[in-house]
């Protein structure tokens, strides 16, 4: 709107000694609007420039209303009054006549000017749906779901897999098959009324990380290849730096101990996974309460620890644990294990001597101290830095521990049973339930702060800052520079080159931290089917003559010791309660009359 305010000359300053005099013209007219649209006073000064203006409302200059127009780009009810401006010049001033502004309210419901799309993406993605709306009054917006099975539209809430509800755009994570066919619609409202979208579907595809169902740990050898445990399927597999995946060891979705070559082995819910120099990888074989190795080559045999479960130190089958999760490998080839029902942790040198590092078997706490006088409370993750120092998840005690070697235990972050998402020093910082551990060559530790859906960063000195993720809001997106979600990450590993890999379990995807702190979702791909020939599981290490095995060998050369292997994983609490309830049962029925592991 334009409106005239006046067209008023100056006084002009006669040279021959005359009087000022003025010349006068039309002056505005009174004018109305409609809260939200835009107003413009100007005039048209007739005189000796140069000119000064100065705008008025109600007789109070308005601050900053100095030019020869003067607008009000989205007015509203309290912008009605009388308005007009003072010139001036060299030879004097002027004022123009009132221009009375009157502003009314919005009369008009709003309306879309952009409606929604249809969305096809895969599991790995998340889902963007985007409006824009019109109208004389800013809408509310509220977005809606109308699942596949269901007649009945829901309104969203802000968390979880949604981000944006209440806003013009909606992102979808954490998308899995059963959300294909889903609807989604937003509602806008004003005072005067309301507008709903067009409702539009969500299409989903099978994504690359469907190959790997339950990602709980993750490690990464010296060539970049990475090596991850499928919890639920019962394997082993390797990730090309390429992203080509194929199982190094296990069947899928078949339990078992025996020991065997690539698809010949058998694991029972493996968690940890940690990489020496030479390649071998490591694996705490969580449902069988053992210390399992893989060679390059893919063959596997059992380091230590039994059927039996227990707490026993001594070499090999002598020694037992109790739900092993947990894992990492230093210099030497000497591993650490975190033994989470035993609350303790565990050592074992490269010939598979096992030995208690901290902690007492059975003696849940969070005292700090030296060996058998420290306690912890279902510890998950462990890493070592090249100092030889161990740093673990004491999940349930909502800290991070350090434990030097000769064994002095001391609580480098968290609050002991405080939960919590803030940053900080020591004591200062929160954590909630974290899992996987990683350390860097400059002896930064990362943690998988699982029930945050965050990775956190410690440094030596003890300061923790939120590296990605979200506090308290789970999600699959990445990010260059922005807000990256996930959903309860558990293992975590680091390269020579500083990039952090992320087992983000809930999304079933692995993802990647560079050093930027640009977040990826890696893309995967299966390898090319190979032949294989079925044998019968065997407990000897030896290859089976007539067997291919599938997946191809890791690359020996030296490994990345200061990600400390990866430092394994943890394990969700509902799935460790179930191994436990599984094992004690296996206990009963075999040792009639004792109750305990």
């Amino acid at each position: 709107m334009h409106v005239t305010a006046f067209r008023h000359p100056l006084a002009i300053l006669a040279l021959v000694g005359s009087a000022l005099f003025f010349t006068n013209s039309a002056q505005a007219a009174a004018q109305t609007a409609t809260a939200g649209q835009a107003v413009t006073f100007s005039v048209t000064a007739d005189g000796t420039s140069p000119f000064s203006y100065q705008w008025y409302k109600n007789s109070v200059a308005i601050s900053g209303a100095t030019s020869v127009s003067f607008t009000l780009s989205g007015c509203a009810a309290c912008d009605t009054g009388t308005y007009y401006v003072v010139v001036s010049n060299l030879a004097g001033s002027t004022t123009s006549d009132n221009a009375v502004l009157t502003v009314n309210a919005a009369t008009s419901a709003p309306v879309f000017t952009t409606q929604p799309a249809s969305q096809s993406v895969t599991t790995v993605q998340s889902a963007t749906f985007s409006v824009a709306a019109g109208g004389n009054l800013a809408p509310n917006y509220q977005w809606q779901r109308l699942p596949a099975d269901s007649a009945t539209w829901e309104n969203l809430s802000e968390g979880g897999s949604y981000r944006g509800v209440s806003s013009a755009t909606l992102t979808v994570g954490t998308i899995t098959g059963a959300m294909t066919g889903d609807q989604f619609r937003c509602l806008i409202t004003n005072s005067t009324g309301s507008s709903t979208s067009t409702a539009v579907a969500l299409t989903v595809s099978g994504g690359g990380t469907a190959l790997i169902q339950y990602p709980a740990s993750i490690t990464v050898d010296a060539s970049g290849n990475s090596y991850v445990a499928d919890t639920s399927g019962n394997t082993i597999q390797k990730i090309t730096p390429a992203g080509v995946v194929s199982t190094l060891a296990g069947l899928t979705d078949v339990a078992g101990s025996q020991d065997g070559a690539g698809s010949n082995a058998r694991f029972n819910q493996p968690g940890g996974l940690a990489v020496d120099g030479s390649g071998n990888v490591y694996v705490a074989d969580t449902g069988n309460a053992t210390i399992r190795k893989i060679t390059p080559s893919g063959v596997v045999s059992t380091l230590a620890g039994s059927a039996t479960r227990g707490n026993q130190d001594g070499a090999g089958s002598a020694a037992s644990f109790r739900a092993p999760s947990g894992i990492a490998v230093d210099s030497a080839g000497n591993l650490y294990v975190a033994d989470t029902f035993n609350a303790t942790i565990r050592k074992i040198t490269a010939s598979g001597s096992v030995s208690t590092l901290a902690g007492t078997a059975g003696s849940r706490g969070d005292a700090d101290g030296t060996g058998s006088a420290a306690q912890f409370n279902n510890p998950s993750g462990v890493a070592v830095d090249a100092a030889g120092n161990v740093y673990v998840a004491d999940t349930y005690n909502q800290t991070i521990r350090k434990i030097t070697p000769t064994g002095m235990v001391t609580t480098l972050a968290g609050s002991v049973g405080i939960s919590g998402g803030n940053d900080g020093t020591g004591i200062y910082a929160l954590f909630n339930q974290p899992g996987g551990l990683a350390v860097d060559a400059s002896g930064n530790v990362y943690v998988a702060d699982t029930g945050n859906a965050t990775i956190r960063k410690i440094t030596p000195g003890g300061v923790v800052i939120t590296l990605a993720g979200v506090p308290g809001i789970a999600g699959l997106g990445d990010s260059a520079g922005g807000i990256a979600l996930f959903n309860q990450p558990h293992g975590l590993a680091v390269d020579g080159a500083g990039n952090i890999y992320v087992a983000d379990t809930g999304n079933a995807a692995i993802r990647k931290i560079a050093p930027d702190g640009t977040v990826t979702t890696l893309a995967l791909v299966a390898a090319p089917a190979q032949t294989t020939t079925a044998q019968t599981p065997s407990n000897s290490p030896t290859t089976p003559a007539s067997s291919t095995v599938t997946g191809t060998a890791a690359s020996s050369g030296g490994g990345d010791t200061a990600s400390g292997g990866g430092g394994g994983g943890a394990m969700e609490s509902w799935f460790v309660l179930m191994l436990t309830l599984l094992a004690a049962t296996r206990w009963v029925k075999t040792h009639a009359g004792e109750k305990r592991f």
